[in-house]
């Protein structure tokens, strides 16, 4: 069964908000692992000023951060090769699509 949509319409999985509450989430989501591990690592560091390490954990936190973005994204397009996968994620409000490709290898 395949789920038909009106002439006009284009059907995108992803919009612009989907996007920013997923950046929040996974933001979220790495954020406490690399503080974490990363801030008793930077901080206790000799050689580097209070400067350098301060940029060096906020260059490791972005680093991270969008490569488990992207991750998140891709695990989850392939997810929506499964039909009710799909059909569930599109009955969702943007809000609660944004908060599952955000979340998505949060139990992994």
């Amino acid at each position: 069964m395949a789920l038909e949509v009106p002439e006009g319409i284009e059907m995108t999985y992803y919009s612009v908000n989907i996007f920013k509450v997923a950046a929040k989430k996974s933001f979220l989501h790495i954020s406490w692992l690399v503080a974490l591990i990363g801030i008793p690592i930077i901080f206790f560091r000799d050689g580097l000023d209070l400067t350098e390490k301060t940029l060096l954990f906020i260059g490791f936190l972005f680093f991270f951060w969008l490569i488990y973005l992207g991750l998140c994204v891709l695990f989850h397009r392939l997810s929506l090769r499964d039909e009710n996968n799909r059909f569930g994620y599109l009955a969702k409000t943007e809000t609660e699509r944004g908060e599952e490709v955000g979340s998505h290898l949060e139990g992994w």
